[in-house]
C-alpha cells in the first residue's frame, strides 16, 4: 500500500487532521486559500479521503470556526477558574495565558477576523466569543471590587487592547512585553504591586507563581 493510499484510508485521517490542515491554511493563506484539492495535497491524501469524514467543505469550515472558538476562550477560562476567587489572581492568570503560555495563537485570531468580513456565520461565532470573553473579564474586574460600569469598561479596554495588539502585529519581544506589564496592570487594575518587580524575569516568575506568595498578598 502506498503512502497516499494509506493516508486516504478512513482510519488513517481523522476530522482533527482535516481541521489542523484547514487551520494552517487559513492562517497562512486566508479563507480563499482553503480548497479541497490543496487540503488533500497537504495531507498527502486523495480528495476522496475527505468524504470519509465530511459531506461538504462547509462542514469542515464550521468545525474550524468551533476549533477557533475553543482555542480562543478555553485557555483563559481554565486559567481564571484555577486562580480561585481573588480578582487580582484571576487577572494575573489571564495575563499569563496571553503572554507566557503560548496556547493562544494571535495569527489564528487575525485570520478568523479577516474571514468574518465575508462570512456572516464566522462573524456570528466571532461575536459570540467576544461577548463571552468580555463578560469573563468583567467578572474578573468585579472580583477585584470594581462596580458595574467600571468593571465593564476595564474589561472592554483589556480585550480591545489584546485584539488591537494582535491586529497591528506589533513586533515586541517577550522581555519587552514583560517589562511593560506593570504599567498596563496599574492602568487596568489600579494596582502598583508589579512595580516592585525590577526585571522581566521577576515579572515572569511572579506570573508563573500566580502572584502574591505571602498570605496577605499585597495588592496596592
Amino acid at each position: 500500500m502506498t503512502q497516499q493510499e494509506d493516508a486516504s484510508s478512513p482510519r488513517a485521517l481523522s476530522r482533527d487532521d482535516w481541521i489542523a490542515a484547514a487551520r494552517k491554511m487559513l492562517i497562512e493563506k486566508g479563507i480563499s486559500g482553503i480548497r479541497l484539492r490543496s487540503l488533500s495535497e497537504s495531507l498527502n491524501a486523495t480528495t476522496g479521503a475527505f468524504y470519509w469524514q465530511y459531506r461538504k467543505l462547509e462542514d469542515l469550515l464550521e468545525d474550524v470556526r468551533q476549533d477557533w472558538a475553543r482555542a480562543n476562550s478555553d485557555p483563559f477560562t481554565h486559567a481564571i477558574e484555577a486562580a480561585g476567587p481573588d480578582g487580582m489572581r484571576q487577572y494575573l492568570a489571564y495575563v499569563r495565558v496571553l503572554v507566557l503560555d503560548g496556547t493562544v495563537d494571535p495569527r489564528y485570531d487575525n485570520a478568523i477576523r479577516d474571514w468574518a468580513h465575508s462570512s456572516p456565520r464566522t462573524a456570528e461565532i466571532l461575536r459570540e466569543i467576544e461577548i463571552k470573553r468580555i463578560d469573563q473579564l468583567t467578572s474578573v474586574f468585579k472580583a477585584m471590587g470594581f462596580k458595574d460600569k467600571a468593571a465593564i469598561i476595564r474589561a472592554r479596554v483589556t480585550y480591545f487592547h489584546q485584539t488591537g495588539y494582535n491586529a497591528m502585529q506589533i513586533k515586541e519581544t517577550q522581555e519587552e512585553r514583560l517589562r511593560n506589564l506593570p504599567y498596563y496592570a496599574e492602568v487596568l487594575t489600579d494596582s502598583t504591586v508589579m512595580h516592585r518587580l525590577p526585571t522581566p524575569d521577576d515579572v515572569r516568575n511572579f506570573l508563573l507563581s500566580g502572584g502574591f506568595p505571602d498570605p496577605d498578598g499585597e495588592k496596592s
